[in-house]
């Protein structure tokens, strides 16, 4: 759904030979997927704006219900003005193009006639109805549907009926138009946006810290690099450890109802969310588990859960083990090394030195960064309540993993951390989203935005960094929903970097401590 608030960033097909990623235009390339067809139409969406009912209540944190409804009158008339448009156009065998009658007309293209009107009004009246609320919309929408879905109860399968909350694209299918005389009335839930001040910009005070590489440095990025290598290998027997993946069949019930069954899902032996749901003991139920051997956990399902009669309900998740997977590490040999250009473990190893110490001033950066992001959070009122939507946490966690990315960690440790944040440290992603909220005010304020060429430059070194084609690193942040993130990522850092332009800067005294360290405190 087209939000007039945010312009984001979209990546447009690069050449693959090319070593420089092309420029590329702004947009959103997680709301890309939910943008419907037909756009606002603007004089449409201007007569909307005086024709629809629209009632508003609260849904949560940050979020609220919106009730839209189109007269009959206007829904019949727009219906008429297509079918006017079509006859004109349309040819049928047996007639001349735009004499065909109207009844012939109708049975052969009502039904496409109406998926338009629908999708038209449907849109239109969307935007309309948040112009006229004046709403500052937080991401793309989520529609409330009657969905048909097989329930397996009692060794039975049979056809239930559920209400839904899905994305535009996907809920026209099940929408309908209404018959004629009718109003056209759909639900949708959405975010929006808190309202705050930003605290004084000029001078914060940010000390820098003595920071040096140690033999402590070399060894992580050591086993780093080695983890890029790495593959996940199935054990032919043995038990799971902390970490490790399986592959089992899912089952989500809740009392004697089945919310979903899913064969041969993958997961990973450490706390991490399922269906939005916090499985913080599932490393601890894996490990010392077999294949064949099953496991359950009883949890509470989200408060915005999909399915509305399934929210915070205690639901029973059981797991059926088929599978368990290690990342089996190289060593680290002539097999490894001659490939990358070196003749000797020491002389890698004292690469790695090098690279990090040319790194270190990126290092002390972040920390510096670090500390104006803790300013902005303690001298901004900002409450946002605990019980947060499980797309905020995803926004959050998302953010996060772009951060990752662009230093080039490996992607079994992001995974690990993504896992974490969206359970035990759900409080992280609580304060993720203060600072979207916050930063996304300082670059309005400061008129701050992110050029193509940026953009572009840091997609490409995180392409270098795994080793993988500027179109193949694109393709991967694309499906993850990870372009937004970087955007903002980039654009946030030089809204810090600008402020730490005008801070009041301190060195720090006594000894220099390892850049490990640093990076754990930031």
């Amino acid at each position: 759904m087209p939000n007039e608030e945010e312009q984001p960033l979209a990546v447009r097909e690069q050449d693959d030979d090319a070593e420089t990623p092309a420029p590329q235009a702004a947009s959103d390339a997680e709301a890309a997927a939910e943008t419907p067809e037909p756009l606002a139409e603007p004089d449409l969406k201007a007569r909307l704006l005086e024709a629809i009912d629209v009632q508003l209540a609260d849904a949560g944190v940050l979020r609220k219900t919106l009730t839209v409804t189109v007269p009959a009158d206007f829904v019949h008339a727009e219906r008429e003005k297509q079918f006017e448009e079509l006859i004109g156009d349309v040819v049928v065998p047996g007639f001349r193009k735009g004499r065909a009658p109207r009844t012939l007309v109708e049975k052969r293209y009502g039904g496409e006639v109406s998926e338009q009107v629908l999708t038209k009004l449907a849109s239109n009246a969307y935007m309309a109805a948040t112009e006229k609320l004046e709403l500052k919309i937080l991401g793309d929408p989520v529609f409330r549907v009657k969905i048909k879905e097989k329930q397996r109860t009692d060794g039975r399968t049979e056809e239930v009926e559920r209400d839904r909350l899905i994305g535009f694209q996907d809920a026209l299918e099940h929408m309908k138009l209404p018959p004629e005389g009718e109003p056209l009335a759909f639900v949708c839930e959405l975010e929006v946006k808190p309202e705050f001040e930003l605290p004084k910009l000029d001078g914060i005070p940010v000390t820098r810290p003595k920071v040096t590489i140690t033999d402590r440095d070399v060894e992580i990025e050591v086993k780093r690099q080695l983890s890029l290598a790495g593959e996940w290998r199935p054990l032919a027997e043995g038990v799971v450890e902390p970490n490790d993946l399986v592959v089992a069949d899912l089952k989500i019930t809740v009392g004697d109802k089945t919310v979903k069954e899913q064969e041969n899902v993958t997961l990973a032996a450490r706390p991490q969310s399922v269906e939005g749901a916090e499985l913080r003991d599932l490393g601890e139920k894996l490990t010392g588990a077999q294949s064949g051997d099953s496991r359950t956990l009883t949890v509470k399902l989200p408060d915005d859960y999909s399915a509305e009669e399934f929210r915070g309900a205690e639901a029973t998740f059981e797991l059926k083990i088929h599978e368990i997977k290690r990342l089996q590490l190289p060593p680290l040999d002539e097999a490894f090394l001659s490939p990358r250009g070196f003749e000797s473990e020491q002389e890698f190893r004292e690469f790695i030195r090098q690279r990090l110490e040319a790194q270190l001033s990126n290092a002390i950066r972040d920390g510096m960064r670090g500390q104006v992001y803790r300013y902005l959070l303690d001298q901004t009122k900002l409450d946002l309540p605990e019980g947060m939507s499980q797309r905020q946490i995803d926004r959050a966690v998302a953010r996060r993993i772009a951060e990752l990315r662009q230093r080039g960690v490996p992607q079994a440790e992001i995974d690990a951390h993504a896992d974490e944040l969206r359970t035990s440290a759900r409080d992280k992603a609580l304060t993720d989203l203060k600072l979207y909220f916050i930063l996304e005010q300082i670059a309005e304020q400061l008129e701050l935005d992110v050029s193509e060429e940026e953009f572009n430059g840091a997609v490409a070194e995180m392409a270098r960094g795994y080793g993988l084609r500027f179109d193949r690193m694109r393709d991967i942040l694309l499906k993850q929903g990870g372009l937004e993130s970087v955007y903002l990522q980039i654009r946030d850092n030089k809204c810090i970097d600008a402020l730490l332009a005008k801070a009041d800067v301190t060195e720090s005294e006594g000894p220099a401590q390892p850049a490990s360290e640093l990076a754990d405190a930031t």
